[in-house]
């Protein structure tokens, strides 16, 4: 007891409280520089929150061990011990540190960032957040969202504002018609606000029962969906229009008499 209040009448007491209100403030003048210099928009989030993440646990690392040392503890065996705790805290939460260290890898990177459509195996999705420890994915077409551990994302697809689509038609249709119903469709799309460009490639490839043809639009990730479904809405109309088939897979039989 009486150690209790020699400490409480001590400058301790004073000292750990001015470390931690110290610590408080640093962190939240960071925060505050970091988000002032690097804006707000949502491609930085993700790296801002990353950012954020490793100065906040370095600051709480520090302020502990000033704690320590204040408070009679010696620092150098407390840091030299960490050496053996490490590993043991390593082997079980190793799936955490390899979050961890993904994480960092996915911002230093920048191959992808908040905004962007991407893919990670058989997922797709906008980027809605990032942390050191996941990232999650938000589907609007399918109506879910995903959060994926940073460990498991090895392969990463991200969307740009290209968009090819192929149109199977068949092989008695003349190709000089089918161009010219294209060019017409091209012309209505490209009309579209949602739509950057569109282009009539032509023949794409000779399959089995038709052969297909090529459009590529430029439109953005996050209106991907929503074009491609009305692209394919006027294609309908117009080839119906102009007595153009969709052909249905087919299959020639011979048999000797």
């Amino acid at each position: 007891m009486d150690e209790i209040v020699n400490w409480i009448l001590s400058p301790k007491p004073y000292m750990c409280l001015a470390t931690v209100l110290l610590s408080l403030i640093a962190w939240i003048a960071i925060r505050r520089f970091v988000k002032r210099i690097a804006g707000k928009t949502d491609k930085q989030t993700g790296a801002i929150s990353i950012i954020l993440n490793i100065i906040k646990y370095f600051i709480i690392v520090i302020c502990i061990l000033i704690l320590l040392q204040l408070n009679g503890i010696d620092v150098t065996s407390a840091i030299a011990g960490l050496g053996i705790a490490s590993v043991i805290v390593g082997l079980a939460l190793q799936d955490a540190l390899k979050d961890f260290i993904m994480g960092v890898n996915i911002i230093s990177e920048g191959f992808f960032q908040v905004g962007d459509i991407i893919k990670v195996g058989d997922y797709v999705g906008r980027v809605t957040s990032m942390s050191l420890k996941s990232t999650r994915l938000v589907n609007a077409e399918e109506g879910y969202e995903v959060r994926i551990c940073n460990r498991n994302i090895d392969r990463v697809y991200r969307y740009n504002d290209v968009l090819y689509m192929d149109f199977p038609l068949p092989y008695g249709e003349s190709p000089d018609k089918v161009k010219l119903v294209f060019e017409e469709i091209v012309k209505e799309i490209s009309s579209w606000k949602e739509v950057k460009k569109a282009e009539f490639l032509g023949i794409q490839e000779y399959n089995d029962s038709s052969i297909s043809y090529r459009l590529r639009l430029m439109v953005s990730p996050q209106k991907r969906a929503e074009m491609k479904r009305c692209t394919l809405q006027k294609v309908d109309e117009m080839l119906r229009k102009n007595d153009i088939p969709i052909p249905f897979p087919q299959l020639d039989v011979h048999t000797d008499k």
